[in-house]
């Protein structure tokens, strides 16, 4: 299945708030990340793992972005991408003073068909659906960007469900069972999603 990556691309149009409160951060609220001088991309922070570390999509950022808030506070920077190992995931550590709500994770969740799954994204809020293909299957993401070459493609490994996803649900945490066991890819407009499981996120970076 060729799926469309699900962040949001915008034009920076002013600095961040640097000066507003530490926030408290937790699963489901909207990052913004930098993309060029100019872009910001706008994408969900998926599950706070400990209470200095939290994973994104892959997709939404390279090693060394800032992450900021909503109100363009500085909540970390992304540490790893494990895009180039085809999975979608990236770590934010989060910066000194941030405290996050640290999420109940399952690495070792196995997937079957019909299982019910959830998730917050920060545009389309909270869905319902069901995996619909339990299979880690190398699967085919495309994205425009705001700079060259435009449109991108990146090969994952996800899984696929019938759950109802937007642009700027990307990195969303895919929940099941009351505990997070995956990261949002991407989706399209007939409500098929694809999400990386957390067992391909390597026990150094837990």
């Amino acid at each position: 299945m060729t799926t469309v990556a699900a962040a949001v691309v915008v034009v920076v149009t002013g600095s961040g708030n640097a000066a507003a409160a530490t926030p408290q951060v937790r699963s489901g609220i909207e990052i913004d990340i930098d993309d060029t001088v100019f872009t910001t991309a706008v994408c969900t922070l998926g599950a706070v793992i400990t209470p200095s570390k939290a994973v994104t999509a892959g997709h939404c950022g390279e090693v060394g972005k800032s992450v900021y808030d909503r109100n363009g506070v500085r909540i970390g920077s992304i540490t790893a991408n494990l895009l180039s190992r085809q999975a979608d995931l990236a770590v934010i550590s989060l910066a000194r003073g941030v405290h996050g709500r640290v999420d109940a994770v399952d690495y070792a969740s196995r997937f079957d068909r019909g299982q019910p799954v959830s998730k917050n994204g920060a545009t389309s809020g909270f869905t319902t659906g069901y995996v619909t293909d339990p299979a880690f299957r190398k699967r085919v993401a495309r994205g425009f960007v705001l700079r060259p070459p435009f449109l991108e493609a990146h090969t994952t490994v996800t899984v696929d469900s019938r759950l109802r996803s937007v642009s700027g649900d990307s990195g969303a945490g895919i929940r099941s069972g009351g505990r997070i066991v995956g990261i949002l890819s991407s989706g399209t407009d007939r409500d098929d999603t694809a999400f990386a499981p957390l067992s391909l996120l390597p026990p150094r970076l837990r």
